[in-house]
């Protein structure tokens, strides 16, 4: 049951982050093009349930400063934007920023200690985040948003269902100090998720004072200068490495796509840079050999289909519908919005991924009308990126004495 409800409270934690602030957008190459939200805190569900949510040691809770331990009962780290953010909050989010730096960079406090500004560095994270969650208070109070009844009591069924998959009140409470949680910070978690959710559908999605309606979609998505449909034949630089294990080899055929490249190129970052310049010249010549083809009027699909090494192309066989602010590489972006409905790009070179030939295919308006939700939330999302970036900006913080004085080793 611990297992449970670890997960449960670790797909909340999940959540919540994930709504905050800007999204990671997928770059070219990958197997998906598009950038999403997830808003599915409300479910509590079972599929949480299968995994863990991470667990380590947790000291109790204290403060140090100067020396001296500080009682922080109803003490105030800092103040973002009139709301204040008591020290278990603050606890909360400082360990969760350590934990990302963490997963992202290897750091620990003992490197953080050794790097010139880095304990700076995660308290720059720290209040980052906290600013990040608090800019959906910020728009609700600057548009009126509010949680109902309805909202309110659908928060405290959450919260019940949650803290009803623990065997124990100890249980419990253990689980949560396991995520530098306390019972408020919890509940404030599940309201930060409705209220999210509450702004999304105000706000930022159709008929939202930020989104952009239907109509204008429409007139937008046929404008050749702000919206395009590609389909492309990617040529990476490791394709053409040759494979000499013979396990890796043997089972290669039986590979998915996104599994071969990876295998090639494990074989292509092995090799000496003078290998590895061999490689791309016959990876380039076959690129050249495959554009000739296209430009000679061979079946494009088919080529895609004998050469083409995104899987993107795979799953997205309507082609990638995309704009100029798409999280494409910018090489891409320029190559396809030079040219004409119909044309066949020069190569397109690109030094992380290799080389693209790209044609520009007609916008299908069929299918724009049968994903156009989908759509508008992904030609809105640097909008909406930005107007969480600006609102940020105009959020003012205060800090405490307490926080001016925190060293590497103040919180535990």
């Amino acid at each position: 049951m611990t297992k449970k409800i670890s997960a449960l409270i670790a797909a909340l934690i999940f959540t919540v982050s994930a709504m905050s602030g800007c999204s990671d957008s997928k770059k070219k190459g990958d197997s998906t093009s598009s950038a999403s939200s997830q808003s599915e805190a409300s479910s509590g569900s079972e599929a949480a349930s299968d995994s863990e949510a991470p667990a380590s040691p947790v000291s109790e809770p204290s403060l140090t400063i100067d020396g001296k331990k500080v009682d922080t009962e109803n003490l105030v780290m800092l103040t973002v934007d009139g709301r204040d953010v008591n020290f278990d909050e603050f606890r909360y989010y400082y360990f969760t920023a350590l934990s990302q730096m963490s997963q992202n960079y290897g750091t620990t406090m003992d490197t953080l200690a050794q790097t010139e500004n880095g304990f700076e560095s995660l308290l720059e994270r720290t209040v980052t985040n906290i600013k990040q969650d608090y800019v959906s208070y910020r728009l609700c109070s600057d548009n009126g948003i509010e949680l109902n009844d309805e909202d309110k009591a659908k928060n405290e069924e959450l919260y019940n269902n949650f803290r009803s998959n623990a065997a124990s009140d100890e249980e419990y409470e253990t689980v949560l100090a396991e995520s530098y949680m306390t019972d408020d910070i919890f509940r404030k978690r599940i309201e930060l998720a409705s209220i999210y959710v509450k702004v999304e559908e105000n706000l930022l999605t159709n008929g939202g004072a930020y989104a952009t309606s239907k109509e204008d979609f429409k007139n937008i998505v046929q404008d050749p200068a702000q919206y395009a449909c590609v389909r492309s034949i990617l040529i990476p630089y490791s394709c053409k490495a040759e494979i000499t294990d013979s396990e890796t080899a043997a089972a290669y055929d039986g590979y998915s796509l996104q599994g071969k490249m990876s295998a090639k190129n494990a074989v292509y970052d092995a090799l000496s840079e003078d290998d590895k310049k061999a490689v791309r010249e016959q990876s380039q010549a076959l690129a050249n050999e495959v554009l000739e083809k296209a430009k000679n009027g061979e079946d494009f699909e088919q080529l895609i289909t004998e050469y083409g090494w995104d899987p993107g192309m795979e799953s997205s066989p309507e082609g990638y519908y995309i704009t100029p602010k798409t999280s494409f590489v910018q090489e891409y972006l320029d190559a396809v919005f030079a040219m004409n409905e119909g044309d066949i790009s020069p190569l397109v070179e690109n030094s992380t991924y290799g080389w693209f030939i790209i044609k520009r295919m007609p916008i299908d308006m069929d299918y724009v009308e049968e994903n156009i939700d989908n759509m508008i939330v992904e030609y809105d999302t640097p909008k909406i990126e930005q107007l969480y970036m600006d609102t940020m900006e105009k959020m003012e913080i205060t800090y405490s004495d307490s926080y001016k004085k925190l060293k590497i080793d103040s919180i535990t």
